[in-house]
């Protein structure tokens, strides 16, 4: 068994009734979108934010989750996997943990349109849902990603080379959405606005930690589910480089790199030479510990809650996030 099949154990029936839902509300009469909507329940990962939701619900709750709760991760995972699509687009993106991303499959006009229909699907379920407060969340979810995607391709051409707007960006284009993840399931469950604004710091933070996570991913010549060198040849500097470009000493040095890095496109010498400079000068290192420094203080959150499966489960899903390999 999986490390994610024991996390989900406590809210198993629930995940079980998410992935119907999930199809239910992606049901089409188009075979092309019927054929996208199949490869990506097999491209799109664990489904680790309606787990996160599943078991705050059930924390909170003392008990099984919400059938309401079940509507709202729907949602969520459904904005989540438009931008995904979106995402594959405009960075070109050949696959998707292993699979032919969708634009390959189709071309990019398709690609849009469909992540344009589930973002619409998403909308729909947001309203039937009826819950104003879990409205406004979800109206204002699409504008922050999409603003900390266009700004972390501004700091890229402008090579604004800051830690701060680092952990800024990353908060709007990945955290926000573990948050709003975190807030609706409390939301769902009636609770009040001290477990609100906690539960909402608890997704935050290990939204940020997955973020960094999959940041690391890029620095190595493996499969782990995404082109490794990928964020580099966009000129995006992540934290691991960010870190090793602190250490740089020489004058000589540091006008080489950032020459590197102003580069279009960026040539593969480069994104080699890049690479191999944040893993000699500890870049994986500093980031590992930022990372877990964000799972500690998201579990020192959860902590504050009683002893229960779903607690003990919500635990290890922050080890998962903090040291997942895919």
């Amino acid at each position: 068994m999986q490390q994610i099949d024991i996390i989900k154990a406590p809210v198993a029936q629930y995940v079980e009734d998410f992935h119907s839902q999930f199809d239910e509300i992606l049901s089409t009469k188009s075979e092309w979108l019927a054929e996208a909507i199949q490869r990506l329940n097999a491209s799109t990962g664990k489904k680790v934010r309606p787990i996160l939701v599943a078991l705050i619900a059930g924390m909170l709750r003392g008990g099984d989750p919400p059938k309401e709760s079940i509507d709202a991760a729907v949602l969520l995972e459904l904005i989540h996997t438009a931008t995904l699509i979106h995402d594959d687009v405009i960075d070109e993106a050949s696959t998707r943990r292993g699979q032919p991303t969708l634009n390959v499959l189709f071309d990019n006009r398709v690609a849009i349109l469909m992540g344009d229909f589930i973002l619409s699907s998403a909308l729909i379920g947001a309203i039937a849902l009826g819950n104003l407060e879990v409205i406004q969340i979800v109206s204002s979810i699409g504008r922050e990603l999409t603003e900390g995607e266009i700004r972390q391709f501004e700091s890229a051409e402008r090579l604004h080379l800051s830690e701060e707007n680092y952990y800024d960006i990353i908060r709007q284009k990945t955290a926000v959405l573990f948050a709003s993840c975190a807030r609706i399931a409390a939301i769902m469950t009636g609770a009040g606005n001290k477990d609100k604004e906690r539960l909402n710091k608890v997704g935050e933070l290990l939204g940020m930690a997955f973020q960094i996570r999959d940041d690391i991913f890029d620095y190595y010549r493996s499969d782990v589910g995404k082109p490794t060198g990928n964020d580099l040849r966009e000129g995006k500097v992540t934290l691991p480089l960010l870190y090793a470009l602190s250490t740089v000493q020489g004058e000589a040095e540091e006008t080489e790199l950032l020459q590197l890095l102003s580069e279009r496109p960026i040539t593969e010498t480069a994104v080699a030479r890049l690479t191999d400079f944040a893993l000699s000068h500890g870049g994986i290192t500093y980031a590992e510990e930022r990372l877990l420094d964000y799972i500690r203080e998201a579990k020192q959150l959860l902590n504050l809650y009683p002893d229960s499966p779903y607690r003990t489960s919500l635990l290890a899903l922050a080890d998962y996030i903090g040291e997942r390999n895919i």
